[in-house]
């Protein structure tokens, strides 16, 4: 897909961080979005700047963790658009580094509510729709957790490894139709994932270090994560990766299949 103008994209998780900046990269470019988030005065400010922009803006509260606010959204935008060209399963969240001894079931089934399921639905409702333009893109944030292992990140690592699992086998189901089927691996990216993360770390010094210490990772801006994301899209470049650190992710398993564990848990604890 080389040309965003006049294509309706649909994108979730879109009041802050790399949601926000795809959809203002994407109203410059001509393109109308629908736009969720579960803040309403992140997804307002959102929703204000691509309005500022020309964009035709739908903006809707949705917890992409819920198959009913996925179905509503999806009738929204249609009875808003009639149509849709690009869906960006955006939306996530991290519990910070904490064991799985330690996570609760509570904490496990929200994590993989919103970063798996949330994709699921995404992906499912949309796609029928996808299927009946011209040309189409589905695209599915993962992570660099989604290509290596990380101690401590058991979940959110599971989750990442999921979407990637289930957009690279979309993919092959797709290759003959008119739906572009992307990967995003976003390294460190300053989004306010880590501040949620913070939030539910309170009262746990630990944990709150942890989540801090993180945070010193996240050297890679929302426009700049944006920009490559669709840069990937006109290049047909279906595995995305941003940051340095997303490449070393992608080889060391490859080159270090049963050690590259070691390897990475050495070279972040150096970086922090």
């Amino acid at each position: 897909m080389r040309i965003f103008q006049k294509k309706i994209a649909v994108i979730t998780g879109a009041g802050s961080g790399i949601g926000r900046a795809l959809a203002i990269q994407l109203s410059k470019a001509g393109a109308h979005v629908a736009i969720t988030d579960i803040y309403q005065e992140g997804l307002d400010e959102t929703e204000s700047i691509c309005r500022g922009l020309g964009a035709k803006v739908l903006a809707k509260i949705c917890n992409s963790a819920s198959l009913d606010d996925m179905q509503s959204l999806v009738k929204a935008v249609i009875d808003e658009f009639d149509h849709v060209d690009i869906v960006i399963n955006n939306a996530g969240i991290a519990l910070g580094k904490k064991s799985l001894v330690d996570v609760s079931y509570e904490e496990l089934e929200h994590i993989m509510g919103v970063n798996l399921w949330g994709v699921i639905y995404g992906s499912k409702e949309f796609l029928p729709y996808l299927l009946d333009r011209p040309e189409a893109a589905l695209v599915n944030i993962s992570s660099i957790f989604g290509l290596a292992g990380i101690a401590e990140q058991a979940p959110y690592c599971a989750t990442k490894f999921a979407v990637r699992g289930l957009t690279e086998s979309l993919r092959a189901e797709l290759l003959d139709t008119n739906v572009e089927v992307y990967t995003v691996h976003p390294g460190g990216i300053n989004t306010n994932i880590a501040e949620e993360a913070l939030k539910d770390a309170q009262g746990d010094q630990e944990r709150q270090k942890a989540v801090e210490n993180f945070k010193k990772l996240l050297t890679h801006s929302p426009e700049k994560a944006a920009l490559t994301i669709l840069n990937g899209i006109k290049k047909k470049n279906y595995k995305i990766l941003i940051g340095e650190e997303a490449y070393l992710f992608d080889f060391l398993p490859r080159l270090l299949p049963t050690n590259y564990s070691k390897v990475l848990e050495f070279g972040i604890g150096k970086l922090l």
